[in-house]
């Protein structure tokens, strides 16, 4: 038969077994929630890099065009060839809008919008904060051509 052991006060206190349990459950929960939001700004910041390189290509492909049609063509056939290669962004995804620069005349820009929805960041929207939900890149260059 078993004996029982009877506790004390002071030998209450001095226990420490389970200690280690109690501690890896009151960190665990902040170690994920800072793995998970090292993961998901990281992978925002690598599409939104993706998307500003992807936008200077397309800009700088726009150049070659002497009417405003011709480079908004020349800008969306880089885009759409650069999306089937790539792996961040799948064709369709990204929005181009190319046109006249608002505030320069001389100037032809070339904007990208990408929804990050896609990216699959909302299984972390109870644990950290998101960052928007729209990547926006722009890149202007001076009208070349005639």
């Amino acid at each position: 038969m078993k004996r029982r052991r009877s506790i004390t006060p002071g030998s209450f206190f001095g226990c420490t077994q389970g200690t280690s349990a109690v501690e890896f459950a009151l960190v665990v929960p902040v170690l994920l929630a800072l793995f998970g939001g090292i993961v998901t700004f990281g992978i925002y910041l690598g599409a939104s890099h993706n998307l500003r390189q992807l936008a200077s290509e397309a800009a700088r492909a726009s150049i070659a065009g002497v009417s405003d049609q011709e480079r908004a063509d020349l800008a969306r056939q880089r885009v759409t060839t650069a999306l089937a290669s790539g792996a961040m962004f799948k064709p369709g995804t990204v929005d181009v809008q190319v046109g006249s620069d608002a505030t320069d005349a001389s100037l032809y820009t070339v904007t990208l919008v990408f929804d990050a929805k896609a990216l699959g960041f909302s299984g972390f929207s109870g644990l950290i904060p998101i960052p928007p939900d729209l990547i926006k890149s722009s890149v202007s260059v001076r009208r070349g051509g005639l």
